[in-house]
């Protein structure tokens, strides 16, 4: 409960605005302004300093033998350059970092593909029902199997009318996808970017520094789910599963160009204009917008 506190803390010091002041942010994260204020004013504890040095030297250390060795023999190092610690304390510090050997078949927080990547917190907190347009956008990616290669479909949902407002198509899974697909919504709504609220997964395309930089630009708020919680973006899950169910699951084998004309017409020419959704009082997103 103390860590997740200081992690909030040092979430508000870090992104505090006038358009988020901290009161917001306070009343948003269920954290007493006067417990920031006590965090923020107050000394750092012997302690944290102790903790803080040996991670530095640990990070240092790994760093100079290309992230080969692991915590016992990090430990040791630390050992011989006068720290006073344990190796579970080593193992616990240098898992907060992200850190593993690279000796280990996985690699965390050291693959080049996430080299760069930053997570934000969940500030969406499932909250779906939207009162006015463009206020919160949501976003998934997924699969499907083509007779020449998986193809991936991206999609940027107004929670507002759960209309589908930017869409895209390839071969590849990465950054480039979601930021062609941003643009296309941006294109198309022309939203206020300082009253949107863009929500996704932790998925490596979201947490670029491309993707990432294209929000900050146009100074959106971000927002991703917490770790293995599907939930925090049902409504683009929710879409994703209708898209295969109503759909794809009825084509057979067809190829990735195929796959990008049949996703036009289910996402143009029916979901958002004609398919009947039970969240919006039985109408389809179009007519949602054009009666509200």
């Amino acid at each position: 409960l103390r860590q997740s506190k200081r992690i909030k803390f040092e979430f508000i010091a870090k992104h505090h605005s006038a358009k988020r002041p901290i009161k917001w942010l306070c009343h948003l994260f269920e954290v007493s302004r006067s417990g920031y204020y006590k965090w923020l004013n107050s000394e750092p504890s012997e302690r944290s300093v102790e903790n803080r040095s040996l991670s530095d030297f640990l990070k240092a250390t790994s760093d100079e033998q290309h992230c080969i060795p692991g915590y016992r023999k990090l430990w040791k190092l630390a050992i011989e350059n006068s720290f006073v610690c344990s190796k579970a304390k080593v193992q616990r510090l240098l898992q907060a970092m992200g850190y593993r050997s690279r000796a280990c078949k996985r690699s965390f927080g050291r693959a080049a593909s996430k080299s760069n990547a930053i997570s934000a917190f969940n500030l969406l907190n499932r909250e779906f029902n939207v009162a006015d347009p463009n206020r919160v956008w949501v976003s998934d990616i997924t699969q499907v199997r083509c007779l020449d290669g998986w193809q991936y479909l991206c999609v940027v949902l107004d929670l507002y009318s759960r209309k589908v407002v930017g869409w895209g198509t390839s071969k590849i899974n990465n950054a480039d996808l979601v930021i062609k697909t941003l643009n296309r919504a941006w294109k198309i709504r022309k939203p206020d970017g300082n009253k949107l609220l863009f929500h996704s997964d932790q998925g490596t395309q979201y947490t670029a520094e491309n993707t990432l930089l294209w929000h900050h630009k146009r100074n959106i708020t971000v927002s991703m789910s917490r770790k293995g919680n599907c939930w925090d973006n049902a409504c683009a899950e929710s879409f994703f599963a209708q898209y295969k169910k109503e759909w794809m699951s009825n084509l057979g084998e067809i190829s990735r160009q195929q796959m990008t004309t049949q996703s036009r017409l289910y996402i143009v020419n029916y979901y958002n204009s004609v398919r009947k959704h039970g969240t919006l009082d039985g109408v389809s997103p179009n007519a949602f917008e054009l009666i509200n």
